[in-house]
């Protein structure tokens, strides 16, 4: 028991930070003000992905979706990415989601969501947005 807690704390530890590698390499912000105020002097709205450790679709849909160069650049175009992991809690309240993966598209002008997409089945939906 104590072995699988310990390989439980190093798999948490490492999935933390795969989300930032993700953001060093597809330029996603890791800081929800930071993301605020470059949305506001772009005036572009803000891709808010929602991720948690412990979730296999966040990761797959970073891999398969988000990791995409045409997605990711039609993402840049039209967006301020941004990319947080739900257990660091470093984002407003209005953002606490009992599923994850969830895109939130956050208005630049109001800061208030516009839109959601849950769950990776919804990658589809999201596509779209992105290449409209």
């Amino acid at each position: 028991m104590k072995y699988i807690l310990i390989i439980l704390i190093l798999y948490i530890n490492v999935s933390a930070q795969n989300y930032k590698e993700f953001a060093a390499q597809f330029n996603y912000e890791v800081d929800y003000n930071t993301a605020v105020k470059k949305a506001k002097l772009e005036k572009k709205d803000i891709m808010f992905f929602m991720i948690a450790n412990f979730c296999p679709w966040c990761s797959k849909f970073e891999k398969v979706v988000l990791s995409k160069n045409k997605i990711n650049e039609g993402i840049h175009k039209k967006f301020i990415p941004l990319i947080l992991n739900r257990e660091e809690h470093n984002f407003p309240d209005k953002f606490k989601a009992p599923i994850v993966p969830i895109i939130y598209i956050v208005d630049y002008k109001t800061n208030k969501i516009k839109n959601e997409i849950v769950g990776y089945s919804n990658r589809y939906k999201f596509i779209r947005l992105v290449q409209e």
